[in-house]
């Protein structure tokens, strides 16, 4: 048995770290989606969701994420940092929606 989380298990923690109550971070939605590449022993893709955030201390509702993630054939990931859909917070709604599209359909 691998002591590693999942791909998809290994992306929700990098994202409830980056929200007001990781405790509490509720997921929907989450895939890992390959999209092709592979480096010697690696398999490359993205994990998108959705996970129920707050907004000024209260809760809001349910946003976007995207992780992109290395996994080896071993069990152990590199993940990145997520970009979130934080109505143009982060990066405008477009460049959002676009790259949803590229990593995530």
């Amino acid at each position: 048995m691998s002591k590693n989380p999942s791909v998809i298990d290994g992306a929700k923690a990098m994202v409830a770290d980056f929200m007001y109550q990781p405790q509490a971070a509720s997921f929907k939605n989450v895939t890992f989606y390959s999209n092709g590449t592979s480096m010697k022993n690696k398999v490359i893709g993205h994990v998108c969701g959705e996970v129920f955030t707050f907004k000024d201390g209260s809760p809001y509702k349910y946003k976007r994420f995207i992780v992109q993630v290395a996994a080896s054939k071993q069990g152990s990931c590199v993940y990145s940092f997520p970009l979130f859909d934080f109505e143009g917070e982060i990066m405008s709604e477009n460049d959002f929606q676009k790259r949803w599209g590229d990593s995530c359909e």
